[in-house]
């Protein structure tokens, strides 16, 4: 099969923020970031209990991380919940025109992640606005404890409007870009946890500069 396909034909109770709402569906999930919110919540769907790390918000159709970029790893992020083990993820990027280029900028799709006081942990797959590096990084648990798996790149860069997804089958995580595979990674350390986004910047820009404009997620 085609390695990027549509969204499966939503369930007539699926959850679409800013349309008609009438509750979440278990391992279905998909939002266009209408509204204002800073930690990102849309009625208790999404949550960050890790402590160590920041929070992300959203505003004016945009998802995006809270850090200063002097924090260390202390990576944006927020969660779902009620997903089966082996599921996918996607959203849509917007860069400004105007991003400070002088520094990383990334925007996340977390698989099987689980987090608690102190501890995040699952598959970060993460791209940079420029199209550097893509990678998919293994979180151990503890701030900046994390074991990368694999990389690759995008030849001529982002631009707004494309489409990064991250999935996990078994033991293997793959990341693409527009359909186009970028990597894969095989491991067997985490075989439970719940799909997020995430957002990392060093010490420049803006929080805004690198952002998603939707974001979906379903259990495959």
């Amino acid at each position: 099969p085609p390695a990027f396909a549509a969204p499966p034909t939503p369930p007539t109770n699926l959850r679409i923020v800013g349309a008609n709402d009438p509750g979440p569906t278990p391992g279905y999930y998909t939002t266009n970031f209408d509204g204002t919110e800073n930690p990102l919540s849309e009625g208790g769907v999404w949550s960050n209990s890790g402590g160590d790390w920041t929070y992300v918000q959203k505003s004016g159709g945009l998802a995006y991380g809270t850090q200063t970029g002097t924090g260390g790893y202390d990576d944006s992020y927020a969660v779902l919940s009620g997903f089966a083990t082996d599921h996918s993820a996607w959203g849509v990027v917007q860069i400004d025109p105007a991003i400070d280029r002088s520094c990383t900028h990334e925007v996340e799709i977390l698989l099987r992640w689980a987090d608690s006081a102190g501890i995040a942990r699952g598959y970060e797959c993460n791209i940079s606005f420029d199209g550097g590096y893509a990678e998919i990084v293994r979180w151990n648990g503890p701030k900046g404890d994390f074991t990368p798996l694999a990389s690759g790149y995008v030849s001529g860069g982002l631009k707004n409007g494309d489409v990064y997804k991250a999935t996990v089958v078994g033991n293997v995580i793959t990341i693409y870009l527009n359909g186009v595979q970028l990597a894969r990674a095989t491991d067997s350390t985490f075989s439970t946890g719940n799909p997020g986004v995430g957002f990392f910047r060093r010490a420049c820009g803006t929080t805004r500069d690198f952002a998603f404009t939707s974001y979906t997620a379903t259990n495959n």
